[in-house]
């Protein structure tokens, strides 16, 4: 994700990093069959309970901290206190590896739902 030490104050990587998990798992999930009005309805913007039906719905081999990454960003970007910023999350792992983190996750679902090498319409 490239961010600044200055993008990196406050929660500023944080809600960034809360839509980019929550866009990933519901991407997977799109590819899986689950309609976005499905996932709208049913999972909001839960990021533990998104986590929880990718799993279900067969993504395997998550990266290591991602389920902790949505355990204490999940909350807070739900109720809306990442993107004000009212709140300055105490992320469990560091900037550099949460990028690490999502960016793994990214590649695994790309791999997964075979995107590489593909043109839209």
């Amino acid at each position: 994700m490239a961010w600044t030490k200055h993008d990196r104050s406050g929660g500023r990587s944080a809600y960034p990093s809360a839509i980019a998990i929550e866009l990933g798992l519901k991407a997977y999930l799109l590819h899986r069959g689950f309609s976005d009005d499905w996932n709208r309805i049913h999972l909001r913007h839960d990021l533990k309970k998104v986590l929880r039906c990718a799993r279900l719905a067969g993504l395997r081999d998550l990266p290591v901290g991602l389920a902790d990454l949505a355990a204490v960003l999940g909350p807070l970007y739900a109720s809306g206190n990442l993107r004000s910023g009212l709140v300055e999350p105490v992320l469990p792992i560091s900037p550099e590896v949460a990028d690490r983190v999502i960016s793994g996750l990214l590649d695994l679902v790309e791999a997964a739902i075979g995107v590489e090498g593909q043109v839209g319409p």
